[in-house]
């Protein structure tokens, strides 16, 4: 009985090990990601009552991180919000926050978001092409 390992096994053995290690290593550095705490700490809808489709709601979880009244923290969230408004290619002449407020005990709120903010899409006039 040969025992010895066929050459392309231990080749494709190494190159298996190799591809589970990068993938592990690549597993450390998610938390880094400016995705990881727009996914984790924000979200982007519209209203459920099907009657409002002229803005969003922008809900975001607040965290030692990223507390209230922080300047760099405001600035991240603004980030978030644009790029939750540029994935869906929403609101591309820019967008106004028409409110900012923390949620109130009595709304519907089951993810525990702290903060909510109103955004309205900026709307252009139509170009004055008369005669």
């Amino acid at each position: 009985m040969n025992l010895v390992p066929h050459p392309m096994i231990s080749v494709l053995s190494v190159a298996v090990l190799t591809v589970f290690v990068a993938g592990c290593s690549a597993m450390d550095s998610i938390h880094e990601s400016p995705d990881y705490y727009r996914h984790s700490l924000s979200q982007l809808s519209q209203p459920l009552d099907g009657t409002s489709t002229d803005f969003f709601w922008f809900d975001v979880k607040l965290s030692p991180e990223y507390p209230d009244n922080n300047e760099a923290a405001e600035a991240a969230r603004m980030q978030w919000l644009t790029a939750w408004l540029a994935s869906r290619k929403a609101c591309m002449n820019g967008y106004e926050i028409m409110e900012r407020r923390k949620f109130e005990f009595t709304e519907h709120n089951p993810a525990r978001y702290d903060l909510r903010y109103k955004i309205q899409c900026k709307v252009l006039p139509p170009s004055d092409t008369g005669a």
